[in-house]
């Protein structure tokens, strides 16, 4: 059964689920939860830059560069009502949920 949060996005950018790090990225006018974690090394993508043209984050830790259409299809299932948004975490974990504030 899959587990529900709602989160204030004026207020928090982070979910953490377990040992997992989710991220709201924003991309193309939408705020998406994605994970927080580069497929080379497992940097924090949350600190990545965007390239000059917006289409790919540079991870902090080794600069490799990573599709944000790649991060995108990462997100988690959320539909937003203003800066409230409802979350549908992953399934089957019953790992403890934090929400951070920015």
């Amino acid at each position: 059964m899959s587990r529900v949060i709602v989160m204030d996005l004026s207020r928090h950018n982070t979910v953490m689920v377990g040992h997992d790090r989710y991220f709201v990225l924003h991309s193309d006018g939408r705020a998406l939860l994605v994970r927080d974690h580069c497929p080379h090394r497992g940097g924090p993508l949350s600190l990545a830059r965007r390239t000059p043209d917006g289409r790919r984050l540079s991870c902090p830790w080794h600069g490799t560069k990573v599709g944000v259409a790649a991060v995108r299809r990462s997100c988690l299932p959320m539909v937003r009502s203003g800066d409230e948004a409802v979350v549908v975490l992953p399934d089957g974990d019953d790992a403890p949920v934090s929400v951070i504030h920015k």
